[in-house]
């Protein structure tokens, strides 16, 4: 019985935060579960979600923080940023002008 009043009140926890998160840090494309979404509605009009920004440049940027802490060792952020690279390449592939003579 103590197991699941832990496990109910966890949840009602996490459930709260999220619809903290969602009341006052709303992003496009974030998950935001039903009932987060349901409890935060309770409390006036949701905002309308904010651009999520570039998320490369956000994994670059924390691969590059995890670095310096000694969090990830020089070969693996190499390869972390060497996969970064490949999936900006494909969606922003570069155009080289052709001559101009």
């Amino acid at each position: 019985m103590l197991v699941v009043l832990f496990v109910a009140v966890a949840y009602t926890v996490l459930i709260a935060l999220h619809a903290w998160m969602i009341r006052h840090h709303r992003l496009e494309g974030a998950y935001e579960p039903r009932a987060a979404r349901w409890l935060a509605a309770r409390f006036g009009p949701l905002p309308p979600p904010r651009p999520a920004g570039n998320v490369l440049a956000r994994r670059e940027a924390k691969a590059f923080d995890r670095l310096l802490t000694g969090d990830l060792d020089p070969a693996d952020y190499r390869a972390l940023m060497a996969a970064v690279a490949a999936q900006d390449a494909v969606e922003r592939p570069l155009r080289v002008p052709g001559p101009h003579l």
